[in-house]
């Protein structure tokens, strides 16, 4: 398995759209820095975790988990795989656990960015220790959240246009319900909003956020939605299940593909 695992890692490694996917991690801590005078690691490290991770990690991990999983019917290698023998089940773990070290590596770098920024710019380091735990399970979290959607694609086969379109239309639509006071403040349970990955990460990652120079709007809001913060436990038992759920599926869906 970790001979399969370094192998997809180098497939993945050579292709430009792996390379373009990871220089997106610069985007939008660069275009918060210019665009706002007054801010610290908190600010920024908000915007890596949040922005970054809904609006671009979540898409870019779909698209990625796309090329990987339909690159040997693109050059016709799955035959070739099929014959060593490779069982497909495997061969999608390993894909997807190499997907996940790719949503790790992008949330670390974001970091990265946010403490080099901070330094060049003469901000206060406060709080680093922490970020670069967020950090590292933002990426794990991420990549949870991205499973669905991922079924989803290879239940499709072979489409790219519908796969970028499916990761899309889940990015928009989760980003709107992270901001959805229906969705964030209702209690754990058995119930809908307790299960979508994205507001359940948001609930998770909001209670770390500084308040100490917030305005009196950003504590209002705080104190109405501190009665729905997510342990840590909870967030990633729930979300680690959904994924492990997904992969079955996946898996069991790839292997009877034909090939």
């Amino acid at each position: 398995m970790l001979k399969l695992i370094a192998c997809e890692f180098q497939k993945m490694k050579r292709k430009k759209l792996f390379q373009t996917a990871f220089l997106t991690t610069f985007l939008m801590p660069l275009f918060y820095s210019l665009l706002l005078s007054d801010w610290d690691l908190d600010d920024m490290m908000s915007v890596v975790l949040t922005d970054n991770g809904f609006l671009l990690l979540i898409p870019l991990s779909v698209v990625i988990a796309a090329n990987l999983f339909f690159q040997e019917h693109d050059y016709d290698t799955l035959k070739n795989l099929m014959c060593i023998p490779v069982t497909k089940r495997r061969l999608a773990v390993a894909k997807l656990f190499v997907l996940l070290l790719f949503d790790i590596a992008y949330g670390l770098t974001g970091y990265g960015i946010a403490i080099l920024m901070c330094a060049l710019n003469g901000v206060p380091l406060e709080r680093w220790g922490l970020q670069l735990l967020l950090a590292l399970g933002d990426g794990i979290l991420l990549w949870a959240a991205a499973m669905p959607c991922i079924l989803l694609v290879v239940l499709c086969n072979k489409s790219y246009i519908i796969s970028v379109i499916i990761a899309f239309s889940y990015a928009g639509l989760s980003y709107i319900l992270r901001i959805n006071d229906a969705f964030l403040m209702v209690p754990l349970g058995l119930n809908f909003t307790t299960f979508l990955p994205v507001p359940m990460i948001f609930r998770w990652l909001y209670q770390f956020h500084s308040m100490e120079n917030a305005g009196e709007i950003m504590l209002d809001f705080y104190q109405r939605f501190s009665p729905y913060f997510v342990p840590t436990p909870v967030v990633f038992g729930v979300l680690i299940s959904e994924a492990v759920i997904c992969i079955l599926l996946l898996s069991g869906i790839y292997q009877k593909q034909n090939v």
